[in-house]
């Protein structure tokens, strides 16, 4: 029997860099109580890849149609080339999408490259903003 795939929900633009503020917030506040050290950029990537994770769990019921005809495009490139795309399609239809599209390619060495990539792009954006 097939898994059956949800899309993940949408949220505005920009939404993803308040949510993981506030997580990096409490991550920062554990941090501040370890007793053993932890590297700050390890923990913040890990952190994000958790929240890409809870995204990609996460069920909704919005149509599929899009999606199916982004996973059929993107499915046709080279798998070194389908992380690009993925992360591509995050500017321009949001991390909602993207994330659904790569569930969606069924490919799971895919989807986790494209959450590295997304930890590391995400780390670099929060970086900028002052926000680790």
């Amino acid at each position: 029997m097939a898994e059956e795939k949800y899309p993940v929900p949408e949220m505005k633009p920009g939404e993803e860099i308040k949510i993981l503020k506030e997580r990096l917030e409490k991550l920062e506040t554990q941090l501040s109580k370890e007793t053993v050290p932890v590297e700050k950029e390890e923990a913040v990537k890990q952190e994000i890849k958790s929240y890409l994770q809870e995204l990609q769990q996460t069920p909704s019921f919005a149509p599929p149609a899009k999606t199916k005809d982004e996973v059929s495009e993107i499915s046709k490139f080279e798998p070194s080339q389908q992380v690009g795309a993925l992360v591509s399609l995050v500017f321009q239809k949001g991390l909602t999408q993207a994330i659904s599209v790569a569930r969606d390619l069924d490919n799971p060495a895919i989807l986790d490259e494209f959450h590295d990539t997304l930890a590391d792009h995400y780390y670099q954006r929060l970086v900028e903003e002052k926000i680790v």
